[in-house]
């Protein structure tokens, strides 16, 4: 394939996908700062910092033909979140798909490219945003193509495994480096030129020299190889890095992936998926005539299965609010009628679901700020610590299946694909 031919699949399909997600824990994070006591725009960007879309977005924003007339270009979050204000940074966090830290984990490039930010930041502190940000960049290239271009980057990787040289196999299939297509990306989303000159190599050598190795450690430690990271560690020269700290992270790295790394790669599925399988053949097979028969059927058994203590079905009614059309769980009774989400958009998890027809998972209530839920939301729950908003609707959202804890109770990937399906079934009930 062509240079060009290359670079026009790869911006095609990056256009016509929903964009890499990011932390639901961080994106909750930021929401509480930004609606609770005010933070400086270097203690925000320390926290952006640690999510590669959210620096993404950010960074795109202020540097795009928006806001550029404003300031230089801005090759840092701080100096971004300066150009593009609070309110920017609000309509970028309700406007990303969040995923759980799991979920995370399972996308191997995205999760690659997240540690090799956090050993960036272990590696040189005294520049923190900076470190981490050439580090979430500096791989960008092969982070799009595994991405969005997997048959090529199979292609690529084979190549690798018989022998070839990552960059010339890159080289061969596509016409091009991952480096470079790293930059064309940057240059792409207007980057400034900082950052386009820490990918390609021609930039600030200190920043290039700690994502290249943050980049390496964080590939050696997905593949297991503990040996091999902690002597890339020990022979290190990056000046001012704490090797003892970076070789402890690498050791609670290797020891946090290792139930991931067993030859096929599969983890055998909890019981509490099977049977949720079941239950979704079942119900699919059952074709239920409403909407309530539906809920009815599926809410109790998935309160038992995953120690849920509320399950809530949300429909729109004439006036654009959502209300409880059908509860299952503890005392849903007694405030069923009371809970509402307002048709006028407001900046809180459930309108974010709606807005942006993304799934919403807080995985700590305590952290949002009372403005970031619904109307009355901690006095009907008061005992809730995490929810799950799933968001029903192709064209446009018209209703919300909701699930609530009391607990620090997780789903794991595989199991939350499952319960999506089964959010789907409601579908032909609900008006686009």
């Amino acid at each position: 394939m062509t240079a060009e031919k290359t670079m026009s699949k790869l911006l095609a399909a990056m256009q016509g996908a929903s964009g890499l997600p990011a932390s639901e824990s961080k994106v909750a994070s930021i929401l509480t700062a930004l609606h609770g006591e005010a933070k400086s725009h270097t203690e925000l960007a320390h926290e952006i910092v640690e999510d590669f879309t959210l620096t993404q977005k950010v960074l795109k924003l202020a540097n795009s033909p928006m806001y550029a007339p404003f300031a230089e270009s801005a090759a840092s979050v701080t100096s971004a979140l300066e150009v593009v204000g609070a309110d920017g940074l609000l309509h970028i966090v309700l406007g990303t798909k969040m995923v759980s830290h799991a979920e995370l984990e399972e996308d191997s490039g995205l999760s690659r490219t997240l540690l090799a930010s956090e050993v960036a930041r272990n590696a040189l502190p005294d520049r923190l945003e900076h470190a981490s940000i050439a580090a979430l960049m500096y791989d960008l290239g092969s982070l799009m193509v595994g991405r969005y271009l997997p048959d090529e980057m199979a292609a690529i990787e084979a190549l690798v495994v018989s022998g070839r040289d990552a960059q010339a196999a890159a080289k061969k299939v596509l016409g091009l480096t991952l480096q470079e297509i790293g930059s064309e990306v940057a240059k792409h989303w207007q980057l400034p030129e900082q950052i386009v000159s820490i990918i390609d190599g021609s930039g600030d050598q200190g920043l290039i020299e700690v994502a290249r190795f943050s980049t390496a450690i964080s590939s050696l430690i997905h593949e297991g190889k503990a040996e091999e990271a902690s002597k890339l560690v020990s022979a290190s020269s990056l000046s001012g890095a704490n090797k003892s700290k970076l070789s402890g992270l690498v050791a609670r790295k290797v020891e946090a992936l290792r139930p991931r790394m067993g030859k096929k790669g599969v983890a055998k599925p909890r019981p509490e998926q099977v049977a949720l399988e079941r239950l979704l053949a079942q119900l699919s097979g059952e074709r239920k005539k409403t909407v309530e028969e539906l809920a009815a059927a599926m809410f109790p058994a998935f309160c038992e299965l995953f120690g849920v203590v509320h399950c809530l079905l949300f429909m729109a009614v004439k006036t654009g609010d959502l209300y409880v059309r059908h509860g299952h769980g503890q005392d849903v009774d007694a405030f069923k009628h009371k809970l509402k989400i307002s048709a006028e958009f407001k900046p809180t998890a459930f309108h974010a679901a709606i807005k942006n027809n993304v799934d919403v998972s807080i995985t700590d209530v305590n952290k949002l700020a009372p403005s970031a839920l619904p109307d009355g939301f901690r006095q009907l729950l008061p005992n809730v610590t995490r929810f799950l908003v799933l968001p029903i609707g192709t064209d446009k959202v018209t209703g919300l299946v909701y699930y609530d804890w009391e607990s620090n109770k997780t789903l794991s990937p595989g199991e939350l694909e499952v319960v999506r399906k089964l959010r789907n079934l409601f579908l032909p009930f609900f008006s686009q």
